[in-house]
């Protein structure tokens, strides 16, 4: 008798035991996958306007690229601005991209994007393009300038249009000090070392736009220009930036093979 009491009392700690950890297992379950449509929904959210950036981004440092010889014009007054407008419009195409994913950092403070299999790829590429041997900036600079770029609109953060851009740039000396870094490399942009870390880091943001938009459905389809890469260049693509950041990445020689 004492046997089969023990043995009842065993089975109902047991059948508890299991029902509490199938409990669990419910309840982390439904965290997660709460978690991971919340990730979902922030990159679904911002892709769109980090595209549109990015494309029109890659479009410039695709022409850039394709033409050996690329003058800027120095950013002197305001008055002559109309002698600027291919400075301030690839200063404002730079910034636009830094700015749609600022955007994107301050409204995911509290959602881990990573938890998507898109938040997980999208923040890849941007961890990517902050790294140390491939951005064109300090990465304080380039949230800087993206912040710059930030305008409120009620509850809503947006990006400045252009003429918004050019004319803050050339009334307020904050607005240029966040800039004067980015106007430096451009002005020098014939030497090689700046002309190829420009065109490496658009190299990247192509690679981008095709893995994240693979039908093209917000981008253009553009070729790459590895021809205008120099080896060095090239080898680090190969080797380095996709192999061991991006190694998900389909057919990422097209970025780097001549």
């Amino acid at each position: 008798m004492a046997t089969n009491w023990l043995d009842l009392l065993s089975a109902a700690i047991s059948g508890g035991v299991v029902v509490k950890l199938l409990d669990y297992a419910y309840s982390e379950y439904r965290r997660r996958s709460e978690k991971s449509e919340s990730a979902k929904a922030l990159a679904n959210k911002h892709l769109d306007p980090i595209l549109k950036a990015a494309d029109e981004l890659v479009g410039k440092l695709r022409s850039i690229a394709l033409r050996d010889v690329y003058d800027f014009e120095i950013l002197l007054k305001p008055e002559e601005i109309e002698h600027n407008i291919p400075m301030t419009s690839i200063l404002y195409l730079i910034g636009q991209f830094w700015s749609r994913i600022q955007v994107l950092y301050i409204e995911s403070v509290y959602v881990n994007l990573s938890a998507s299999t898109l938040g997980k790829k999208l923040l890849s590429f941007i961890r990517t393009l902050e790294s140390t041997r491939l951005r064109i900036v300090d990465r304080a600079l380039q949230r800087g300038i993206g912040e710059v770029l930030i305008m409120r609109d009620g509850n809503q953060l947006r990006t400045m249009n252009y003429r918004e851009f050019v004319d803050n740039y050339f009334s307020l000396e904050n607005t240029r000090f966040w800039f004067q870094p980015l106007v430096s490399q451009l002005e020098n942009i014939e030497h090689t070392r700046y002309r190829q870390r420009l065109l490496k880091y658009g190299a990247v943001i192509h690679a981008l736009i095709d893995t994240l938009d693979p039908d093209h459905m917000t981008t253009r389809e553009r070729t790459g220009w590895a021809n205008k890469l120099t080896k060095k260049s090239r080898l680090d693509l190969r080797f380095r930036v996709f192999p061991l950041y991006l190694s998900f990445v389909t057919n990422p020689d097209k970025y780097y093979w001549i």
